[in-house]
Parts: C-alpha cells; structure tokens; sequence
C-alpha cells in the first residue's frame, strides 16, 4: 500500500497521462490551452514515476496471482482440477502489457488514448473527478496529520460525561462503537444502559 502522499502523486500523473490522452485525441488541444497546461506538475519526477509505475505493474501482477489462487482453492475445495501454471501465464499478460505500455511512454513522451471512443469531454470528465479525489485526499492526509497532535481518547475519558455521548450516540442513531473502543464500552457500561436519548444533563 501507497503512502498517502504517493496516493495524491499517483492521482496527479493519471491527471497528466489524462492530458496527454487529450493531445493524442485532437493535437489542436495543445494550442489552444497552452502548453503549461500539459506539463508534469511540480512535485512529479522521472524518477518517481518510473517508481510509481513500477509499482502499480507490480499491483496488477498480485491481484492477478490473488484471484489465480482463490479460484484454484475453490477448484480444490470441489475436488475439481485445478488450472495450470499456463493459465496464470496467459492472465499475466495484462500485466506485462502494462508494463510495455509505460515503457513506450517514457522513451516517446506520448501516452494514446484509452477506453471505448475517448473524446476531449470525456477526458475533461475524468479530470475534473481526478482533481475532486485529489483534494479529498488532501484533506484525509491534513486530517490524518492534525489528529497526530490530539490524543482524542483522553477527553473521552477523563473529561466528558459519557452520558453524553450515549445520548448523542441514540438521538442521532450512530452506532457506540464509532466512539467507544471494547474496552471503553465496558468501563461505561453503566452509563449506555442508564440513558436514552431524552436524558438532559
């Protein structure tokens, strides 16, 4: 699994292969938004893309062997033949024609256009998803990194009434144990059991 600061690069160069698809669609595009539209963004590299792509070839391949494995288990499992090292083969071809794919364009800068009868709108289309996803996950990362700072448990612990979150919890039907662990809801026990969601402090 990618760190998430890899996850929102990942997203930025589908941006960018989106928009070199667009190039490959209607050249003219080029022109008319201007070439710095089309550039790598900043926090990009050569290196890391190779790394990336590395990666998501490398991703393919386990899932491949995953579902090769499960579905032989369940071969297995109803005393039927299992498939042969050729099937895998042949299913890892996916895989390898991925990895020829990115290969191509990195020595000639030129990603073609994929999916069924791409056109400039839909490629637009997926754009502005990529750019809402990458911002999604931007505010997950800052979330994630100002949560570091707070030690969330300790307050629900030692300072807030637990009745009160079991009243919050009731009223507004969300389930305990989005807010207390095992443990805790056995120490407050007592107080999931004493109130409903009328209870006033």
């Amino acid at each position: 699994m990618e760190k998430m600061g890899d996850r929102i690069k990942g997203l930025k160069y589908q941006k960018w292969r989106l928009k070199q698809m667009m190039i490959d669609v209607d050249p003219k595009i080029k022109k008319i938004k201007g070439a710095a539209y089309f550039e790598l963004e900043d926090d990009l590299d050569q290196d890391w893309i190779k790394e990336h792509q590395d990666y998501l070839v490398e991703e393919q391949r386990q899932k491949i062997q995953k579902k090769f494995d499960k579905e032989n288990e369940k071969l297995r499992a109803e005393g039927q033949t299992e498939m042969k090292a050729k099937e895998l083969e042949e299913r890892m071809e996916v895989a390898d024609e991925l990895e020829k794919k990115f290969k191509k364009e990195n020595k000639t800068g030129k990603v073609e256009a994929e999916g069924k009868g791409p056109t400039i709108e839909k490629l637009e289309n997926n754009l502005t998803k990529l750019d809402q996803r990458i911002v999604n996950m931007g505010l997950q990362a800052e979330d994630k990194e100002s949560n570091k700072e707070v030690a969330l448990g300790t307050s629900k612990i030692n300072y807030i009434d637990p009745r009160l979150t079991v009243v919050f919890s009731k009223k507004f039907n969300v389930p305990i144990e989005k807010f207390f662990s095992k443990t805790l809801r056995e120490k407050f026990d007592w107080a999931i059991k004493s109130v409903d969601e009328n209870w006033e402090f």
